[in-house]
């Protein structure tokens, strides 16, 4: 398998989203969607399909510990394919959808922002905690983070930085809400200090620059 490197961003080139219904797109936010391809594209290809969404799914299951027929399995399961579909439909098309690296960003952008996040998000972090969380305290300790991000393939020192940065009240845990937090400031977050940029590792180094204009969503 090949590995990309993470947090890769194609510095100098058209990062415009296109159709994603909104007129200013901030810079670091392209970074983190551009960043969470690589998480999925694993084999390099440039592109992500159903099948590296059910790969990310099969690799959290194991992760846990979890037997691929067991509850939490398939709920994770589930989660990634409801994820996918609104991928998919942000973009007018099937499950059979292959998407590259800027349309990853622009369905990822659109879904973030046109669905509440309790619907679009949510439900995979509670999803990760449930099958995670392995002494059942309702926290991720450090080593059950490592194992989660290490499905996506970060390295172990990237999440021990990573845990850190999420740890907000430095009990040595993450808490359900520490985790929702992060996702929220992940996908919809613009200030470069914020806690939730460190949700999957370090983000690649950017230098700022003013918000991309991009034009009205319009139905395919």
């Amino acid at each position: 398998m090949t590995q990309r490197a993470h947090g890769s961003f194609p510095r100098g080139q058209d990062t415009t989203i296109e159709g994603s219904g909104r007129n200013a797109v901030d810079e670091l936010i392209l970074v983190k969607l551009h960043n969470r391809f690589g998480l999925f594209d694993q084999d390099g290809d440039g592109r992500v399909t159903k099948a590296d969404y059910d790969a990310i799914a099969e690799r959290l299951a194991e992760a846990a510990g979890q037997a691929p027929d067991s509850a939490t399995a398939r709920k994770l399961r589930a989660e990634y394919d409801a994820g996918w579909a609104r991928m998919a439909a942000e973009l007018g098309r099937g499950m059979d959808a292959e998407l590259d690296e800027d349309e990853f960003a622009t369905a990822w952008y659109g879904v973030s922002r046109e669905t509440d996040f309790g619907t679009a998000v949510l439900p995979v972090v509670e999803a990760v905690m449930t099958a995670m969380d392995t002494d059942g305290d309702q926290h991720l300790q450090a080593a059950e983070f490592t194992r989660w991000l290490a499905a996506y393939g970060v390295p172990a020192d990237a999440a021990a930085t990573a845990f850190t940065r999420l740890d907000r009240d430095g009990d040595g845990r993450i808490s359900h809400d520490e985790l929702a937090q992060a996702f929220h400031e992940y996908f919809t977050g613009t200030d470069p200090d914020l806690p939730g940029n460190w949700l999957y590792g370090p983000l690649p180094r950017y230098t700022p620059s003013p918000p991309h204009t991009v034009p009205p969503h319009t139905a395919p």
